[in-house]
């Protein structure tokens, strides 16, 4: 038992994240549940494959993040892991855009159900973007240095809003870029030479939200750990 705690001890502020994660999407799920039992329909049972595919890059952040600590492994290993995290990570962040169903209320279901309902999927996918990001930052910044990791996260919150925008509004989904990769390609070159106001807003607002929102969540853990260092050096 002591030495599981060894082992487990260097990583106890993941498994407590990895944990909290697990709780916010049972509840989630808990609260669809009451949902249908109050409704009698499965009118947001798209949440459930979000949420599903939400989880995808943290998993692969994990397995990039576990594998990187083999050297003769990370040539291999990473540049596939680190690819299909960039496709499917913008499903984590794109449950936000879920919330414009709150547009369509339906009378059987009190309207703040709805909102608290949609508001638990979409903070647990963001929450799970963000995990799943810091992990990826912080294996290219080990390897490549700290500037780099940051400009990894700049181009990933450009380049998530603009998969979030194409899966919103062009309902494309990330595996059309396996199956489907022609017409991905031709209306996406389309698209990108005749951009749309929308379309510019949409991914200006989102990308400036998604980092403001990724950078607080970094400053923030950065001051609970100078506060722990300055609590370990103050004498007794």
């Amino acid at each position: 038992m002591k030495k599981l705690y060894e082992n487990v001890q260097p990583f106890k502020f993941r498994l407590t994240i990895f944990a909290l994660l697990c709780g916010a999407t049972i509840l989630s799920l808990i609260l669809f549940r009451v949902r249908t039992l109050l409704s009698g329909s499965l009118d947001y049972a798209f949440l459930i494959w979000n949420i599903f595919l939400a989880w995808i890059p943290l998993g692969l952040a994990m397995t990039a993040t576990t594998f990187s600590w083999k050297r003769k492994q990370l040539a291999l290993v990473i540049p596939v892991a680190a690819l299909l995290w960039l496709v499917f990570f913008p499903n984590a962040p794109y449950i936000l855009t879920d919330l414009q169903h709150l547009g369509f209320p339906k009378p059987e279901v009190p309207l703040w159900f709805d909102v608290l309902l949609l508001i638990w999927f979409s903070w647990t996918g963001l929450l799970l973007g963000v995990v799943s990001l810091f992990l990826m930052q912080d294996l290219v910044r080990r390897e490549f240095g700290r500037m780099a990791g940051w400009f990894f996260v700049c181009a990933v919150g450009v380049l998530s809003s603009l998969g979030i925008y194409i899966g919103r509004f062009l309902r494309w989904n990330s595996w059309d870029i396996f199956f489907n990769p022609l017409e991905l390609l031709i209306e996406f070159t389309y698209y990108a030479f005749h951009p749309s106001l929308r379309s510019i807003l949409f991914i200006s607002i989102f990308s400036s939200f998604f980092l403001f929102f990724y950078v607080t969540l970094y400053t923030f853990g950065l001051l609970l750990q100078e506060q722990t260092k300055h609590v370990i050096q103050e004498p007794l």
